[in-house]
């Protein structure tokens, strides 16, 4: 990864955990919390991963968080791996295991060059990660390495013609705020991120349309390129957001926040 890449997203997450919530992270009260919040705000992603198929496979998750959806795969009875780059995200995700009494495999690894063998894995996946790195092509090129023939990859990214982007970033914060003059586009975008200034905390992110996500994948047989979460909130200004409240559910596939992809490899 770009050395400013890498480390402006160490300062990022190893400052707020993805999806970090008020009080100790040490019980299990306090990761079921998280992962409550985390499949209130994507419920759709239950019937993205179907973890119920990958029972007695071997699974890598790339960017862990704090492993809520790494422990759905484990309660599923997949063997579970997992890499980041951040010191916090593994500790989180060990001690959400641990506590559980599940094994799971951490590395703080780089995914430009993942630490396995070749045709490793039954499925690699990675949530809300890859739009952090700049050379997203190598890490594909990687988990096509690291998959068995046959392999499903699951790619979640965010979506650049998504309403979140046009409207509360682009439109709100960028143009209402200052913040496209006094921060610039990327320092824009790195502001979606928790606790992120843009300025002084200011990790890489880049939004994907399904076109571009089509490109990507040209190495594996893509299977399904879908857009998801899409909420009224994500529009503005308020009487914009209150007129498409009851058109969520039709919009959601085309203007939400993430595009996301399955595909596998041949």
């Amino acid at each position: 990864m770009r050395t400013d890449a890498r480390r402006e997203a160490r300062k990022q997450w190893n400052k707020t955990a993805c999806g970090e919530l008020a009080g100790e992270a040490d019980s299990i009260e306090y990761f079921d919390r998280v992962r409550a919040a985390r499949y209130a705000q994507s419920p759709w992603v239950h019937e993205y991963f179907r973890y119920a198929e990958f029972g007695g496979c071997d699974v890598l998750e790339i960017g862990v968080g704090q492993g809520s959806d790494l422990l759905q795969f484990a309660e599923a009875g997949a063997r579970c791996h997992g890499v980041d780059i951040t010191d916090k995200h593994l500790a989180l995700t060990q001690r959400n295991f641990a506590l559980r009494g599940r094994a799971v495999y951490l590395a703080n690894a780089d995914a430009t060059a993942l630490p396995f063998a070749d045709s490793s894995f039954d499925c690699v996946y990675s949530f809300g990660v890859l739009h952090h790195i700049p050379e997203i092509e190598l890490v594909l090129a990687e988990a096509y390495r690291v998959l068995r023939p046959g392999g499903v990859l699951k790619v979640a990214l965010y979506h650049k013609w998504s309403a979140f982007h046009i409207f509360s970033k682009i439109l709100a914060n960028g143009l209402r705020n200052g913040w496209l003059f006094s921060k610039g586009y990327a320092g824009l975008l790195a502001t979606i991120e928790h606790g992120a200034d843009g300025i002084a905390i200011k990790p890489y992110v880049k939004l994907y349309g399904r076109h571009e996500v089509a490109r990507l994948m040209q190495a594996f047989e893509v299977e399904d390129i879908s857009v998801h979460q899409l909420s009224a909130d994500h529009f503005w200004p308020a009487f914009i957001a209150r007129g498409m409240a009851r058109w969520v559910p039709r919009l959601d596939s085309r203007l939400g926040w993430y595009v996301a992809c399955t595909a596998r490899r041949s």
